[in-house]
């Protein structure tokens, strides 16, 4: 019998990304070293329950959201899991709902805090900490839902529509024409209450992917992407309609820049773990698009990409996630009065 550690990867959730979040699962899961580590998949439902699966997917046990541990079923209760890695991208991880259910149960996660989750997931408070570090962003313009009807549109044409809490690019459009603009804003309401409206950046989009590892902040490199349609949208990213290019063919001054802008975001916004910040790499300057606190780590996903490109393989980066988790959770108990 296994005496490595138990973690539960956990992924699903109850956002539109659960399909998303099962491939970065898996993919992750086969990586893990099972000489050090005893892995389960641990898929969070839709009605808010915990199942832990077995071979073919067998569902071995399930549990409230509150006692992933299992605590509540007595002494040698199995797969007492005090360490997550956490694949669940949007609700309700990347809005900080999770960690502190985490936390009241002692295990340690591999994401950001509550409080940076809550912050990154809202892109329009995203903007404005990142400006205040100096940090350029498209100019824009927000909106509730229920005023769509009498919204006016400032900014030239073509303008960017999205929700501005979302993930994944669902409910995000590029709008060419005035009459189109509507359409665009009723559907970026399906997944947010407030929608955005931005400029729209000609540019180059590029993504950087960083983790940091005891004093080392390690800054992969980095993707250019290159989508087949307007913009980096859902197909581009999950479907092939894209091309990936890394290492991206820039120079040295832009890729400097960069590495500058997204290790300032990492420290302003106290991010942990592995994480993945877009821009777009304009004439004029560089433009921050979003930070993405659970990026995807499927077959198809940009950081396993670049860990390749950086000489780490996915089973090195799964150590050094697990490594990061046990790091920031031992800072994160030393700071608790």
């Amino acid at each position: 019998m296994t005496t490595s550690k138990p973690i539960a990867i956990l992924f699903g959730g109850v956002s539109e990304e659960g399909a998303i979040s099962a491939a970065s699962a898996r993919n992750l899961y086969k990586a893990i070293d099972r000489a050090r580590y005893n892995p389960f998949l641990v898929e969070l439902t839709k009605d808010n329950k915990w199942k832990v699966l077995g071979e073919d997917d067998a569902v071995l046990i399930e549990r409230p959201l509150h006692d992933l541990r299992g605590l509540g079923e007595g002494d040698g209760h199995p797969y007492d899991f005090d360490m997550a890695l956490v694949l669940i991208h949007g609700a309700p991880a990347e809005n900080g709902q999770l960690q502190p259910l985490l936390e009241a149960q002692g295990i340690a996660y591999s994401c950001c805090s509550m409080k940076t989750s809550c912050l990154t997931f809202d892109k329009q408070l995203t903007k404005i900490i990142a400006q205040s570090v100096e940090v350029r962003c498209a100019k824009g313009q927000s909106l509730l839902r229920e005023e769509i009807s009498t919204f006016h549109c400032t900014l030239d044409y073509p303008v960017i529509v999205k929700p501005n809490e979302s993930g994944s690019s669902y409910g995000v459009h590029k709008v060419d024409r005035k009459d189109a603009l509507n359409a665009a804003l009723r559907d970026a309401g399906k997944y947010s209450e407030k929608i955005l409206v931005e400029e729209f950046i000609v540019g180059r989009e590029v993504a950087v992917g960083l983790i940091q590892l005891n004093e080392d902040l390690h800054v992969f490199p980095i993707t250019e992407i290159i989508p087949v349609g307007a913009f980096f949208d859902y197909e581009a990213k999950y479907e092939g309609k894209s091309q990936e290019i890394t290492p991206a063919d820039i120079d040295d001054e832009v890729k400097n820049v960069l590495h500058q802008r997204a290790k300032t975001l990492y420290e302003a916004f106290s991010l942990q773990g592995i994480v993945r910040i877009d821009f777009f790499v304009t004439k004029e300057d560089v433009f921050l698009i979003e930070i993405n606190t659970i990026p995807g780590m499927s077959a198809a996903s940009i950081i396993p990409q670049q860990c390749e490109a950086y000489g780490w393989s996915l089973q090195r980066l799964s150590n050094h996630m697990i490594d990061a988790t046990l790091q920031n959770h031992s800072v994160n108990q030393s700071n608790t009065i």
